[in-house]
């Protein structure tokens, strides 16, 4: 990475007034600083650097309320609202604003059960629907949560449907937080083997598309928060490879 490019991003993402931020840009912005909020957090030098941790705090918090009242609108697309309830679930682990936590959980079940039922439909099948069905097994430890997210990882991973770059990133990052998340429950070994030749397939395309947004023009403001989004994630893990061993050591 360029050594004052993100700094130089960063320097612009925080003189940024969220009105003015399309709301399709919100959760790269807000998933930008939680990675930030990372860095500093186990990193406390960086503070010179990014600002203090209370400050990345409140500007995640900003957002996440911005977030949530988007969420009211239950007119939205289900992948919409989906994306918005996961992003307010990823904001709660950082700020723990039960208000959010509830917000969320709320609106997760009236995506996933329809009105009259009380049983789960999935009302699509994309990344937004797989993040929120992983939350919400962390969440609330309904098992059926789990098992419909790897349904829909497995699903993915055996067809070839998926028709953009852009596409395939928003599948991998609801993959990796499958990962994380639940883990391989139930599932197979060869299918296990079959997933990880897939994702190690699936890495190259992804790390293309990171390759494409920093070589974007920082005057489109879409374009910005693509590239803070993919340099704090990147300046994350080039910290932990510097820093890394030291923080054990000490």
């Amino acid at each position: 990475m360029e050594k004052n490019l993100f700094r130089e991003v960063y320097k612009q993402v925080c003189g940024l007034a969220l009105k003015d931020c399309p709301p399709s840009s919100l959760s790269g912005l807000l998933h930008g600083y939680l990675s930030v909020y990372s860095m500093v957090r186990v990193y406390p030098w960086l503070e010179d650097d990014y600002g203090s941790l209370w400050d990345i705090h409140d500007r995640i918090r900003e957002i996440a309320r911005v977030i949530q009242e988007l969420l009211k609108d239950k007119d939205l697309p289900v992948d919409t609202r989906a994306g918005y309830v996961v992003d307010l679930m990823d904001a709660y682990l950082l700020y723990s604003d039960v208000k959010f936590l509830d917000s969320a959980l709320d609106a997760a079940y009236e995506i996933l059960i329809p009105k009259g039922s009380d049983k789960i439909v999935l009302p699509c099948r994309t990344p937004n629907i797989c993040r929120l069905l992983c939350n919400c097994y962390y969440f609330t430890g309904e098992d059926e949560c789990g098992l419909l997210a790897g349904s829909l990882v497995t699903e993915t991973l055996g067809l070839s449907r998926i028709t953009s770059l852009e596409e395939l990133v928003a599948w991998w990052n609801a993959i990796g937080f499958y990962e994380s998340v639940v883990g391989e429950m139930e599932v197979p070994v060869e299918e296990q083997r079959r997933m990880t030749e897939e994702c190690v397939r699936w890495a190259v395309r992804v790390q293309q598309w990171e390759d494409e947004i920093t070589k974007c023009n920082l005057g489109a403001l879409e374009s910005l928060i693509n590239l803070f989004y993919v340099l704090a994630k990147q300046k994350f893990a080039e910290c932990n490879s510097l820093y890394g061993k030291m923080n054990i050591e000490i």
